[in-house]
Order: C-alpha cells, then structure tokens, then sequence
C-alpha cells in the first residue's frame, strides 16, 4: 500500500503466459484508494517503450490513480521481469514477425483487465515503440477502447524501415536472431543526441531531467541491447502502422491524443507527429496532437511532467468521465 496526498494506493504485480508461449508476462496494477474512490472512473492501461519497463511509469500511473482510475501495465516480452533469464532482454520470440506477440500481450492484459472491471471506461496509452505497439493494436482491438493517447512516436519513412530490415536481414543470415548488433543500434540511435549541446550520456535525448537520465544508464532493465530478432519484430510493427492504408483500419469513432515533445528526435522534433496527426484526423473523427515546447523523448519523465500529466488526464475526463 502506497500513502500519497490523495490517499492510500494499493499496488499489485501478478503474472500471465505470453501468447507467445515463452515466459510469462509481469504485470502492475494500481488502484485508487476505496474510500475516496468506491467506483473508480475508468481503467487506464499502459504500454512502455524500448529498452524499458513498466515501472519507469509509476509516476503517470500514481498521477491517475490518485484522480480515481485503475492502472495497469505489463513489460513487453524481452523486457523488464518478461524474461525467462537476464539473457533474453532485447529478445522476443522466435519467427519473423515476433513483434506481433507484444501486441497480443498487450490485448491479454485488457481482457483480463475488463474481467474485473467490465462496466468502465478503457484507455491505451503508449509511449515509444509502445506508442507503436499501440497504434497496430488500435487496427486490430480499437473498437475495444473508449479512447487512446500516443506519447512520443514516429512516422519513419517506408525506405528507411525497408533499409532496417534489410540490414536485419543480413546481419540474421550471418550470426542469427539471437545476436546484438552495434551496427544496428547506432542505425537506430546513434543521431538522436546530435541536437544536445555538450550531452552527458548517450540517453540524454529521452528528456532534460538529469536525474532521471542518470537513473536510466544506472538502470540494469534499461541497459541491452536489442537482439536482431527483436529489431525485426519491431520494425516490421512501425512498417505496417506507417501504411496509410493501414490507418484506417483503425476505429473512426476512437478518441485519439497524440502528443509529443518539439526536442524529440524520434518525432523528427515534432515535424513527424505533425505528418501523423494529418494523417489520423483525414479518417478519424476526434483526435488532438500536443507538442509540448523543448520536452524530449520522455514526456512522462521531463521536467514538466506534472502539467503532461495533467494534459492527459484532463484529455481522458472529457471524453470517457
């Protein structure tokens, strides 16, 4: 149990199987205090980033349920506590569109979520390759949810993901799906601090909060690299949702937040999301972009955390409350 100013949070981790048969899949749930929420207003499930776990989030998740919602989120296979071992971080499952299993975790946890709460209002956020996981999940579940919030994502160009692959490709016929590449890591990221005046670390592109960067190079979940299986499961997932095609697959009725920071490389500083947002507001009915003014990767882990927090909050009230 959890004491903070709006009372006492109660904290539970549980497990389910991966639908891709190979570990089980660690889960957080926190719920809102009783007395002051008998009926809480709404289940909030959250899908983390690369290269990340669900407990980086306790902050966005504290913030929510201390204003009455549930919020649940597990970390993605090859992830956090959703390994078998230490070994099998950065790695998914095997066969070549492994990314698809993250997506399915990510369903499983909402039916079981909907189990418990069958009566309230559901929202998806996801952030980074969640955000990613998360807009192929809208194509496949949307008319599942009441609304979703996509914080921190892309639109790469289709020949640069084709360019990926095909290096992917190369680099699993020489070593195998299990092999860490840094030539593939430095494709992914090795551009993204180049807008930072005399950075620190090489993460200083997820957000200006130093402590926070600090913790996250200290942090052994957040400190591997990506297997050549998992980079292709990823990529073939950012292939398919940048498909315009593909977009409208998505429920027309679905609210949708897209929200970024203008200093976030993997938006293109705000230049990418723009493209995303045009391209979702053409088919979808309600959807609202915020670009947050010099915020990095990290909306829930910058300086102005609290007013993200609030943004999203207030976003999820008007139209769920």
């Amino acid at each position: 149990m959890t004491e903070t100013s709006a009372g006492k949070i109660k904290k539970e981790e549980h497990i389910f199987k991966s639908t891709s048969g190979v570990c089980d899949i660690h889960t957080v749930i926190w719920y809102p205090d009783k007395e002051k929420y008998e009926n809480p207003l709404g289940v909030v499930q959250i899908a983390h980033g690369m290269i990340d776990h669900i407990e980086r989030f306790e902050g966005l998740a504290l913030y929510l349920t201390e204003r009455g919602f549930v919020v649940a989120g597990n970390d993605h296979l090859g992830h956090g506590d959703s390994v078998n071992d230490k070994n099998d971080w950065g790695y998914f499952a095997k066969g070549n569109n492994s990314g698809l299993y993250l997506v399915k975790d990510m369903h499983k946890l909402t039916i079981i979520m909907k189990k418990r709460f069958p009566e309230l209002p559901y929202i998806l956020i996801g952030h980074s390759m969640g955000s990613f996981m998360t807009r192929r999940y809208l194509m496949m579940y949307g008319n599942e949810l009441d609304a979703a919030v996509i914080l921190g994502t892309g639109n790469q160009p289709k020949i640069m993901v084709d360019g990926g692959l095909l290096a992917v490709k190369f680099t699993k016929l020489f070593h195998g799906d299990h092999y860490r590449s840094e030539t593939l890591n430095r494709m992914m990221f090795g551009t993204y601090n180049n807008r930072i005046e005399n950075p620190v670390t090489d993460s200083d592109w997820i957000t200006r909060n130093p402590d926070i960067v600090n913790d996250y190079v200290n942090d052994e979940k957040c400190s591997f690299l990506f297997t050549v299986n998992a980079y292709e499961g990823m990529l073939k997932i950012i292939r398919y949702v940048i498909n315009d095609a593909n977009i409208e697959k998505t429920p027309k009725e679905l609210p949708l937040l897209i929200a970024s920071g203008n200093a976030d490389p993997v938006g293109e500083y705000g230049k990418a999301v723009e493209r995303i947002y045009n391209k979702y507001k053409k088919h979808m009915d309600d959807v609202e972009l915020k670009l947050y003014d010099g915020c990095r990767h990290e909306l829930h882990s910058e300086i102005n955390a609290q007013e993200v927090f609030e943004d999203i909050y207030n976003w999820i009230v008007e139209r769920v409350g």
